[in-house]
């Protein structure tokens, strides 16, 4: 051993080399790595697996600015199998400002499929002229 290797094992009491793995020490980190999958494992299941705090994403299809009282907005929402669904459809202005407002109701749908997506299209009172209409969110009322 050098003697800066010699001064640096005296100073931090090594010698440079690990020490050798035990299997006791072996065991130790087998159990620990083991637990750690085991809890990512039940993790990623609970998260797979678990109802979802909100609807899919709502679509607006299109919607029509008929005149400065009246916005039409064509929205489709996917049901769920047992729950309702309520969702937010609104008209805003040229700066983006909320001009009417609508809630509307989805009712559970036992046979519900992403594929089959509920479409609506529903009359928006508006307090003046709108420039686009669209559903805004969605969220499970049970």
């Amino acid at each position: 051993m050098s003697t800066a290797q010699a001064s640096l094992a005296d100073r931090y009491g090594t010698s440079g080399r690990r020490a050798p793995r035990t299997p006791r020490r072996r065991r130790a980190s087998v159990i620990a790595a083991a637990a750690g999958i085991g809890v990512l494992v039940v993790l990623a299941g609970w998260y797979a697996f678990s109802p979802s705090d909100s609807p899919v994403d709502p679509t607006t299809i299109s919607y029509d600015v008929v005149d400065s009282t009246l916005t039409t907005a064509h929205v489709s929402v996917v049901p769920d199998e047992e729950r309702t669904i309520e969702c937010i459809v609104q008209a805003t202005n040229e700066q983006e400002a909320i001009v009417g407002f609508r809630e509307v109701t989805v009712a559970p749908d036992p046979a519900a499929d992403d594929a089959r997506p509920v479409e609506l299209r529903l009359d928006i009172a508006t307090t003046q002229l709108a420039a686009s209409g669209h559903v805004d969110s969605c969220w499970f009322l049970d």
